[in-house]
């Protein structure tokens, strides 16, 4: 099968093949932005009494607001993204098989885990919070975007196993989705270790989603075009 040529002209994989590039680098760019606005990195601990927690959003808010900006509409464009991939892969796949169904149930809820945490901080964001109040939103925060690992390990599971069998798309796209899926369930570490790079505060809540990342670019750009 040649991956750089819809099979018709006339058919709708030539849109949602369109649809997944432009969605796809869309919604890289945005939330990759924030890493000049504020890089989560820069975050406090989660261990962070909540009293500087509340300090650190008010004194950081205007800056806090553009990351969730950005953030929030990036995410909300996976949506369409993983739409126009679940059109493509349902299309070029044969008709009983499951692994589009699959991929699209779960990175939906993979968007909506990671919408609901931006939500969290955003109630954080919108007014003074107590200590309490700010340890809470802020622990939430976080404890969302890790639950959102084991749905996006079934959905990129979902989408390696149609590249390798089916060769829809090219094989890397298949070796990044597989990467990340790898990665991803060490997110759950976070609810058990509390201190060191597994935990909530450490590099792996903001070094696993690299991964998820790479492969929305790498798949946005590996759709094919029409000549």
């Amino acid at each position: 099968m040649n991956d750089d040529i819809v099979p018709s002209a006339g058919d709708g994989l030539g849109s949602a093949a369109r649809v997944v590039r432009w969605s796809g680098v869309t919604g890289f760019v945005l939330p990759a932005l924030t890493l000049a606005v504020y890089p989560i990195w820069s975050y406090p601990e989660t261990q962070t009494p909540g009293v500087d927690v509340a300090r650190w959003a008010s004194d950081h808010h205007a800056q806090l607001v553009v990351t969730q900006v950005l953030n929030t509409v990036g995410v909300t464009l996976w949506f369409v993204f993983g739409a126009a991939v679940w059109t493509y892969l349902r299309d070029r796949l044969p008709r009983r098989s499951i692994l589009p169904g699959c991929f699209a149930a779960a990175f939906f809820g993979c968007a909506i885990l990671l919408l609901s945490g931006f939500t969290a901080f955003n109630l954080l964001l919108y007014r003074d919070r107590s200590a309490e109040q700010a340890s809470l939103l802020y622990d939430l925060t976080f404890g969302l975007l890790a639950m959102s690992g084991l749905p996006t390990v079934v959905a990129l599971g979902s989408f390696a196993v149609a590249v390798y069998r089916h060769q829809v798309l090219p094989r890397y796209t298949a070796h990044l989705a597989l990467a990340a899926a790898a990665v991803h369930p060490l997110l759950l570490a976070a609810f058990i270790v509390e201190r060191g790079p597994l935990s909530l505060e450490g590099l792996s809540i903001t070094a696993m989603p690299a991964f998820l990342f790479a492969w929305i670019l790498g798949t946005a750009s590996a759709m094919p075009r029409r000549r």
